[in-house]
């Protein structure tokens, strides 16, 4: 604790002031341009365009290699960018990726992010590449890119023999901002230059800045006369389906409702109604070979949007709201019968309430899962913030927890963070408890963090997420990434780290010693070699494999491993790690090795395979994962999905086969196909189940 103490004082000495900022005012039109990905309007003719683009990589600070000409206009109802993206060589242009919310730096590429509250803090981004694909998300200053957020928008763009242009109609009903006669907002661009391996920003966001560092982007001002309007959306669905399991089978059908009503400009209201999540692709097979909790991430739309608004605690590692809790239970899908959000900003204060209620199932009575989250703007970027939480209906998992947490971000990229929060299920009144103070640093350099982790052994959110309970964790982390400007070699980084773990009791549970060092070509091909000396007590036996036990005792053993990959910006890349050592008083070895071919940009072929063997004293076991994922794009908005995946050591078995039809902006229909085989814990045997499932939703846009 008193090393973090010191760290902490040492981030808070003066750091050099934040850049200035250019500005743009946009050219307001009176008839909008056809979106058609042509600049062939006399209106893109008029406006002086953007043309300062720099780069970040590879040349930090340099100007673009290729000429880059961005012009911006808006009318009553849509912010309009027209793009001419200059190519000395437009035959090599790389344009692959069709998939929505696909990787578009991958591509030949330009993304606009609007900081539409203009709060330097959050941003929505829209992206797209030279075949027109379509990618969309939020950005939290410091947080890491999310593109779990869908709106409606239009892009068109076209490939001739000067390059690309791009057309992009951006509508103010899905940005939000503060009514006023005048307004500004924030505005960040980048382009991708992929054969280059470059990058470029207007304004020049230098590479100790993530693209998330909304505090840097230049000002879009003078925006008069806009309205975000009612911004009424209804979307009714109606599923049908046939599934099967235990030697039964039935047809079912049900339909259902989501809503989403702008409130305010800066408010937004959803509501859902008999919700259903038929579409949404099945998890990726994990094996547990630890004694702690696997995680798996939220995919369903409804939980996925503002999701970063939710955040509270240590994502993947102590999340007191995991929205995974509502609706699953094991593996099985709970009812929903509804629920509504509100979320958005009130003057300078975020807020986020939810309220969930499922269906009663197979003994386990109906619930309601409740959260309340608020996040108060202060000092620049910083906040000091809360959450509350409450599950009632079922008595084995009632819980109310409550915290509060700050972030205090500074300089650069200086941040200081701290979370603390109290679950309440009956019965319990000791031990519930979780707190967690840390700071970090990050150039493009150096960078470094610092954290002390407390997570009692009773601690329990009802809504939350902990991988490790009964801990008291010291954490420490640095890294030295130099640019050696060698022919081919990008970055070179070598990365240490320290992790102590003690328990409640004053036991040392865990030493954990990392060293890592990677060296990163261009086109972001990599290779890294790393070396984990563990020592571990394990405080009660636990079963690895079926049949198998490890046993209370202290262990420690070494691992070294190497793993390495092709950039997936190429028609082939590959990927794959091999790592051997001690493990448990006995040895393992893992090797994993993945491929994705695009055969066309409509065809891409995904195989892996990873093999697990462990030879342990109480006893000797492989697992094996297998998987194939396959995507067909007959067209953008025509796009089919096949996933086949098998686990050899519980004899698990998932095919899932997903095609949707994007009919109308908003609008989709689904036809899902998912066939598996689960293990039956209590039997001893597996279950097998299928599902023919067919889905429309229609979008009504007032």
């Amino acid at each position: 604790m008193r090393i973090c103490i010191v760290f902490l004082l040492a981030l808070s000495l003066p750091v050099i002031a934040l850049d200035e900022r250019p500005t743009v005012r946009p050219e307001r039109i009176d008839a909008p341009p056809l979106i058609d990905g042509v600049l062939d309007e006399a209106i893109w003719q008029q406006i002086e365009p953007i043309t300062d683009f720099r780069q970040q990589e590879p040349a930090d600070g340099e100007p673009a290699s290729e000429r880059t000409e961005v012009r911006i206009c808006y009318d009553d109802n849509f912010l309009y960018i027209g793009v001419r993206a200059h190519d000395s060589e437009p035959e090599k242009i790389i344009a692959r990726v069709y998939e929505r919310d696909g990787e578009s730096k991958l591509d030949d590429s330009f993304f606009v992010a609007i900081d539409s509250l203009h709060d330097r803090r959050t941003a929505f981004v829209f992206g797209t590449n030279a075949i027109g694909m379509q990618g969309d998300g939020q950005f939290v200053e410091g947080s890491t890119p999310g593109t779990d957020w869908d709106a409606i928008w239009h892009n068109k763009s076209n490939i001739d023999d000067q390059g690309y242009t791009l057309e992009i109609a951006i509508p103010f009903f899905v940005l939000r901002f503060q009514p006023a006669e005048e307004l500004s907002m924030g505005i960040l661009m980048r382009r991708v230059i992929r054969r280059k391996d470059e990058t470029v920003f207007w304004p020049y966001l230098s590479r100790d800045y993530p693209i998330t560092a909304v505090s840097q982007y230049a000002t879009l001002e003078g925006l008069r006369g806009i309205e975000r309007g009612v911004n009424l959306e209804v979307k009714p669905y109606a599923v049908a389906g046939r599934s099967s399991a235990a030697g039964e089978s039935e047809w079912s059908a049900d339909a259902g409702l989501d809503a989403k009503w702008g409130v305010t400009s800066n408010l937004t209201a959803d509501l859902t109604l008999n919700t259903d999540f038929a579409q949404v692709e099945s998890d990726a097979l994990q094996v547990n070979l630890t004694r702690f909790n696997l995680y798996y991430p939220e995919k369903r739309d409804f939980f996925l949007e503002s999701a970063g608004l939710f955040q509270f605690g240590l994502p993947q590692r102590a999340e007191i709201f995991f929205s995974r809790r509502i609706g699953i239970r094991g593996r099985d899908e709970v009812p929903i019968l509804g629920g509504a959000r509100l979320y958005g900003l009130v003057g300078d204060t975020n807020i986020g309430l939810m309220s969930i209620q499922s269906r009663a199932r197979d003994g386990i009575p109906a619930e309601n899962f409740t959260v309340a989250r608020i996040k108060q703007n202060v000092l620049g970027r910083s906040y000091i913030g809360g959450i509350l939480t409450n599950r009632s209906g079922y008595e084995a998992d009632a819980d109310r927890t409550m915290g509060a947490d700050f972030a205090y971000v500074f300089g650069r990229n200086n941040r200081i963070y701290g979370s603390l929060a109290q679950s309440s299920r009956p019965g319990v009144s000791d031990g519930n408890w979780f707190g967690v103070i840390g700071a970090s640093y990050f150039t493009d350099l150096f960078q470094g963090a610092i954290s002390y982790i407390d997570i009692g052994p009773q601690f329990n959110p009802g809504l939350g997420f902990i991988r490790r309970r009964d801990m008291r964790s010291l954490n420490l982390s640095g890294a030295y990434k130099p640019r050696p400007g060698w022919d081919h070699v990008r970055q070179i980084t070598l990365q240490g780290s320290y992790k102590r773990v003690m328990n409640y009791a004053g036991e040392e549970e865990t030493v954990d010693i990392q060293g890592i060092a990677t060296v990163r070509f261009s086109l972001d091909d990599f290779i890294s070699f790393g070396t984990w000396s563990v020592k571990e007590y394990i405080p009660y036996s636990f079963q690895i494999a079926p049949g198998i036990i490890v046993p209370s005792d202290q262990y420690e053993y070494f691992h070294w491993y190497v793993r390495g990959g092709t950039s997936y910006s190429r028609r082939v890349s590959i990927s794959g790690i091999y790592e051997t050592g001690g493990y448990y008083g006995g040895d393992f070895y893992r090797a994993s090795a993945g491929l994705q071919i695009k055969l066309t940009p409509q065809l891409q072929i995904k195989p892996g395979y990873a093999v697990n063997r462990y030879d342990l004293p109480g006893g000797s076991f492989t697992s094996i994962i297998a998987n194939l994922y396959m995507s067909y794009y007959v067209s953008p908005t025509l796009i089919t999905r096949l996933a086949l995946q098998h686990s050899g050591l519980y004899d698990e078995f998932i095919f899932n086969f997903r095609l949707r039809w994007i009919y109308a902006p908003g609008s989709e229909a689904w036809l899902v196909y998912d066939e598996g085989q689960t293990p039956d814990l209590l039997t001893g045997g597996t279950v097998r189940d299928r599902a023919l499932i067919l889905k429309v939703v229609h979008n009504f846009n007032f």
